[in-house]
């Protein structure tokens, strides 16, 4: 009897053993979809495609004039020009001005030189695209200030739109520097409070102010005109 139950119990264990297995088959089975169900469920959401024409400008203007972009695209070719001395105009938007940081310590750290930036667009933001103007500003001597009294000073302000004249480097003479390319300043168009007329601002006391060219003028004259007469002297002598 208990031989006979042996034998009857076998085939059904290994029946309910397949049956369990098969159960594990389907589970196995349907998972795959599932997983599938479960990623489609997932939005993948991707940064957009840089906009390469961001910020882009025509890169001279009617008149002209150069503008920020414009002297980047060949800008190993117009820093060669700068370089050598040629001078060029630009125009561009004040976007921001230097300003010495407050000090509270004695002695104060000495600041930069003045420098603002400028931007082929009013509202740009961050210095990605914008260009350092330098050298537009001067310290003048004590003994020397009566000479310029009433010859008008460089005055920029934030978010103005100017044209520039000056010379495209990478290195100004005054130690600046940037791979992009900077703006070495010579002189700015904007009303003249003297004569009420839009005309080229020079730097006071820069070198190359038609003021202190005429003195250079004035004083060289001088050095011949006494050569002259010193020469003359000798000979009568």
């Amino acid at each position: 009897m208990k031989r006979y139950l042996r034998r009857s119990l076998l085939p059904t264990i290994l029946c309910l053993s397949a049956a369990t297995f098969g159960c594990d088959e389907e589970k196995k089975a349907a998972k795959p979809d599932e997983d599938e169900a479960t990623d489609a469920a997932i939005k993948v959401e991707l940064p957009p495609s840089p906009n390469f024409e961001e910020g882009k400008v025509d890169e001279r203007y009617p008149d002209g004039a150069w503008s920020v972009y414009g002297l980047r695209k060949n800008i190993d070719e117009n820093i060669k020009a700068g370089e050598a001395g040629t001078e060029i105009e630009v125009v561009g938007y004040i976007q921001d001005i230097y300003a010495a940081p407050a000090c509270e310590e004695e002695p104060c750290p000495p600041g930069k030189q003045p420098h603002v930036w400028i931007t082929d667009h009013p509202e740009e933001q961050g210095k990605k695209r914008a260009m350092m103007v330098v050298s537009y500003a001067f310290t003048i001597p004590e003994y020397d200030v009566k000479r310029w009294k009433d010859v008008p000073n460089v005055v920029l302000n934030k978010g103005q739109k100017y044209t520039f004249k000056g010379r495209f480097k990478r290195f100004s003479d005054q130690g600046f520097a940037d791979d992009r390319g900077l703006l070495e300043f010579i002189a700015y168009k904007d009303i003249n409070p003297k004569t009420e007329q839009v005309e080229w601002i020079y730097p006071p006391g820069a070198a190359w102010h038609p003021l202190e060219l005429a003195r250079q003028e004035e004083d060289q004259r001088k050095l011949i005109e006494a050569a002259g007469k010193a020469a003359a002297a000798q000979r009568g002598g």
